[in-house]
């Protein structure tokens, strides 16, 4: 006898056999009691979930010796013929190959015939959606009023492609995805039957890789079977599967928590070596990230996770080293990675660079503990700070708040937090101190600056808060910013500075400028700020002269604009 492949040999005969459908067997079973059965259905649903075989079995359920009846035998003449496929009775047509309009004329023409030896004559067009628009309207008046001895049964994957005029015909029966736990299940009740020595792993494994399909299920577990010589192991599985193996996935999070862009990346070369789809990849990790999100949430995971315990028990002991945060941001960055590996023509790149991203991440706040944190240093901000921050981990808070340097000691990243800023007074604070909050204050000191003239904005951005004594506030320029520190002498220019400086910190001081070679800058705060020179030059540029009334009316009157670096005028 020839072999038979287990999605065949393992085929339900009853609807009790039909696994993970039971809202449809059930609607069929109690419609043949009542003998409610209508003339026309239409089965839809993925690839493997049992459409034609519910059509099948109903079909039998129809013409069985005993029936009709919600439980056919099996063993009459007619139920043994269905089985085999060799009913006259029963008419399988695929879609795909039979799908114009001549077929249909032809099927019209057979439905005036009795059945040969049941009660009924049962067609079953699979993929009905392949059919022609003109198929489809040829088959309209017959649907509709077909003879009482005929039955239609549609089964698609594709419903929407089914014309509305059809479908308001037919009673709609939509199949479920089999869950994972019940293709377990069937599985290993198959490797029982089989004698196979699988392991829980291997048969979770397959279901997951089957997407809800049972059949595809039974498909890779009869390969895998004929690949293992005796007991099938998960690297076996996951060879047949094109699979990423679990240590695999548990060293890609470990090396994203370690911070070890060089080992991420020789693990995802050794993959692509491998053969390996980029894209699969991606979603095993992301399906890794879900599980360890799932074990760091929930006390017992076992419901939520298809995995054997000892798995499980992985997942939680590395859970516990990230974050829900953290485990949240890395998936999201994996599911916008997916789009430009699938788009791209070098898959690995994207993913490559994702995860040195990922690796270089900073520790990410909840937004709860953000507003906490900020609350306890008095920025008094908004709280919608704490979503602007976990979308950006890495933001720079500095200069948010006069006084404060939320990244430094006291801050975010922990430490006691510093006291709030009291209102302004002539001896509030040691010199020391006021300085502090002058230096983790000066972007916003420059920028009140700019607002009240920029070119003075400009100058002061050249040098740096060098020291405070005895309320004398002293900033440094190096020794090519001469130019800068002679123009801001002028009385004008320092009380511009002071009431800047009071403005944002609420201190009273007197200003001096000095020239040091280690000044301006070079070194500190300026160093690490964004030169804003370039901005503040071109604000100059565009508003030179521009203010000065003579140059607008003349601006005005020719139709003239300012243009160039140099803001020369253009006439129209």
């Amino acid at each position: 006898m020839s072999y038979i492949v287990f999605a065949r040999k393992y085929r339900p005969q009853a609807f009790d056999e039909v696994i993970g459908q039971s809202h449809i067997t059930t609607t069929l079973e109690n419609a043949i009691a009542q003998s409610r059965v209508a003339h026309a259905y239409i089965f839809a649903g993925p690839r493997g979930v049992g459409k034609t075989t519910t059509a099948r079995i109903f079909a039998k359920a129809l013409n069985c010796e005993r029936g009709p009846t919600a439980d056919p035998c099996n063993k009459c003449p007619s139920c043994l013929e269905i089985t085999q496929g060799s009913s006259l009775d029963i008419l399988e047509i695929d879609g795909a190959s039979n799908r114009g309009i001549d077929e249909i004329r032809n099927l019209r023409e057979n439905v005036k015939f009795s059945p040969s030896k049941g009660r009924f004559k049962v067609y079953i067009i699979d993929e009905v959606h392949m059919l022609t628009l003109d198929a489809f309207n040829a088959l309209l008046k017959t649907l509709e009023e077909p003879p009482a001895h005929v039955k239609f049964i549609f089964a698609t994957t594709q419903a929407h492609k089914v014309p509305p005029t059809i479908l308001s015909r037919c009673q709609r029966f939509d199949f479920r995805r089999i869950s994972i736990k019940d293709i377990v299940d069937s599985l290993r009740a198959i490797a029982r039957e089989e004698n196979l020595k699988v392991d829980d792993d291997v048969l979770i494994l397959v279901a997951k890789h089957s997407d809800g399909s049972m059949r595809d299920a039974q498909v890779v577990l009869d390969q895998i079977s004929s690949f293992a010589d005796g007991r099938i192991s998960l690297e076996d599985a996951s060879k047949i599967l094109g699979a990423v193996s679990d240590d695999i996935l548990f060293s890609l999070a470990d090396s994203i928590k370690s911070k070890d862009a060089p080992k991420a990346l020789k693990i995802i070369d050794d993959l692509a070596n491998e053969g390996k789809d980029v894209a699969q990849i991606v979603v095993y990790l992301i399906e890794h990230f879900r599980d360890l999100s799932v074990a760091k949430i929930k006390k017992d995971p076992q419901d939520l996770i298809d995995a054997s315990p000892e798995k499980i028990k992985r997942y939680e002991e590395q859970a516990g080293k990230f974050t829900v945060e953290e485990m949240l941001y890395i998936i999201y960055t994996l599911s916008n990675t997916i789009d430009f590996v699938r788009k791209s023509n070098m898959a690995r790149v994207p993913f490559e660079v994702a995860m040195i991203k990922l690796t270089r991440m900073s520790s990410i706040i909840s937004p709860a503990d953000l507003v906490e944190r900020l609350e306890k240093i008095g920025l008094g901000l908004d709280k919608n700070i704490g979503s602007a921050y976990l979308s950006k981990p890495d933001v720079d808070l500095r200069g948010l708040h006069p006084g404060v340097d939320p990244i430094g000691p006291g801050g975010l990243h922990g430490g006691p937090a510093p006291e709030p800023r009291k209102e302004a007074g002539p001896d509030k604070r040691a010199h020391h101190n006021g300085l502090d909050e002058i230096i983790g204050s000066w972007n916003a000191v420059t920028d009140r600056v700019k607002e009240r003239k920029i070119s003075v904005a400009m100058y002061l951005n050249e040098g740096y808060p060098e020291s405070l004594e005895s309320g004398t506030l002293s900033i440094s320029f190096p020794r090519s910013s001469q130019f800068h520190k002679d123009t801001l002498e002028t009385p004008e220019c320092k009380n511009i500075i002071l009431k800047a400086i009071k403005d944002v910190t609420g201190l009273d001081l007197k200003l001096k400028f000095t020239i040091s070679e280690n000044g301006g800058g070079k070194n500190g705060l300026s160093k690490d700020a964004p030169d804003d020179s370039d901005g503040i030059i071109k604000d100059m540029q565009s508003k030179k002269d521009s203010s000065e009334p003579i140059i607008s009316d003349a601006l005005e009157i020719f139709g003239g604009e300012i243009e160039g670096e140099t803001g020369r005028g253009k006439t129209k």
